[in-house]
């Protein structure tokens, strides 16, 4: 082991020599005025190359000032600093690829995967490079993108194809670069690798949900025989449709109310200058610090007292005042980048405050006001703690034959899928996460271009 991690060493030591003499040498050759492909050679080769550029004249007008600071013990140090640091990182990300690849000369299914993660990569770049060489040529729109996922084809239509545009044939080289093209292996490795861990899992829960398995965990993407087995058992045998009115409700009234008051909030502060103000939103941010849960006793014993343990509307209550800090110092720092002259403008016409609230403020504020929105109706969702400690109880004045689990929410009801061993259901659970980002989904596609204009002023500081 010892005399491993000693080779390990020697060989990390030699190669960032190596790596930190290129580099040296390169940068004294280029200052002198010699680049190219043979240049990087020549400085590969330790000692030899120093000593090479070291004799040769400079092409170019520098200083021996200039040529000894490259050599100098701070630039020196800077360098192997620098290279150390990309040679650890490049030996974390090579050496559990090449583990994986070697593995997979024994595994089928690693072998197969790694093999279509290569034609995926191939594909890419042939249609990348397709669009530059098209593009170089004048040509762009959909068209090339479209013509390039014909393998070989592309190139050979477009070699054909006039010039749209005055490039030279050296623009045109460059497409087919050799760093060019590691390049966009890089970027298209990592496109598709995002893509299959974002994908795959997603793939697998609708396999899951029309798996039909009570207690077996798949053991395959997608079942031989798919089947609504699951989504029939939902609302046939559980109260699904129960919880997910329980949630929509609680989302819907979190989101409405929820915006409209946290919206007023922060356009006092934003707006109105008065006492406390400044210690005001110190203290909404130094309560944005702690986590609900840390509350969960105390909101037990209120909702105890006021006798609304098992009523889930009343759930709400706890999420828009849980939402308010965060949410209020994002929607005041927008509207403090609104100009203060619009008000000004407006209040010279004749209009009041409330009207410059309505008709000014908040039609700017379309964006931020959208993504908390948004923000607020994703919470009920996919919150468990507070509806699985306070729904867990019969509301007050329930008969005795009373079903507990119609005041259930869908994370809790789900989760007894998972959890409970009266309840367990893995392809129930699949079925009703499905449904879970239905709500969620149509959102997103409606607000999206609102949303993504939300989180860069949100960003902003007020």
């Amino acid at each position: 082991m010892t005399i491993t991690i000693t080779f390990s060493l020697l060989g990390y030591i030699l190669l960032l020599a190596i790596l930190v003499n290129y580099g040296t040498v390169y940068d004294y050759a280029v200052k002198k005025g010699y680049e190219g492909f043979r240049t990087r050679l020549i400085a590969l080769i330790p000692i030899f190359g120093y000593l090479y550029f070291h004799k040769k004249e400079s092409l170019k007008i520098v200083s021996d000032r200039e040529l000894k600071h490259l050599v100098s013990p701070e630039i020196l140090g800077k360098r192997i600093a620098l290279y150390g640091l990309l040679l650890i990182v490049a030996i974390l990300i090579i050496v559990p690829v090449s583990f994986l690849i070697f593995t997979s000369i024994n595994n089928n299914l690693l072998q197969t995967m790694f093999t279509v993660y290569a034609i995926i990569i191939s594909f890419m770049l042939h249609q990348g490079l397709v669009v530059d060489y098209a593009s170089k040529k004048g040509y762009g729109g959909i068209k090339p993108g479209l013509i390039g996922l014909i393998p070989v084809y592309g190139f050979v239509y477009y070699n054909y194809q006039p010039k749209r545009r005055n490039v030279s044939k050296q623009a045109i080289r460059e497409v087919f670069k050799f760093s060019s093209i590691i390049q966009k292996i890089f970027v298209y490795a990592q496109i598709t690798l995002v893509a299959v861990v974002v994908i795959v899992p997603v793939i697998y829960i609708f396999g899951m949900a029309f798996s039909n398995l009570r207690t077996d965990i798949p053991n395959q993407i997608w079942p031989d025989t798919p089947s609504w087995e699951a989504f029939r058992y939902l609302f046939d045998e559980t109260n699904f449709a129960r919880w997910y009115w329980n949630t929509l409700k609680i989302a819907l009234i979190n989101m409405t109310v929820g915006t409209f008051l946290i919206t007023g909030a922060a356009y006092v502060f934003a707006r109105f200058s008065f006492k406390g103000k400044k210690a005001g939103l110190l203290t909404i941010l130094v309560l944005q610090a702690f986590p609900s849960f840390m509350g969960l006793i105390a909101m037990y014993v209120l909702f105890w007292k006021f006798k609304l343990l098992g009523e889930p509307t009343y759930l709400s209550i706890l999420y828009i005042g849980g939402s308010i800090p965060g949410n209020l110092w994002l929607i005041k720092g927008f509207l403090s980048q609104i100009p203060k002259d619009l008000d000004e403008s407006a209040m010279i016409d004749g209009a009041s405050k409330f009207q410059i609230f309505v008709k000014i403020i908040l039609p700017l504020s379309v964006p931020i006001l959208t993504f908390v929105a948004v923000s607020m109706f994703m919470g009920p969702w996919m919150d468990y703690l507070l509806p699985g400690y306070l729904l867990r109880f019969k509301p007050e004045g329930a008969a005795p034959d009373y079903d507990i689990t119609q005041q259930w929410t869908l994370a809790v009801g789900l989760f007894k899928f998972i959890n409970d061993l009266n309840y367990q259901h893995y392809s129930a659970f699949a079925a009703g996460a499905l449904m879970v980002g239905i709500p969620i989904t149509i959102l997103y596609m409606l607000f999206q271009r609102y949303l993504i204009e939300g989180i860069m002023a949100g960003a902003t500081k007020g």
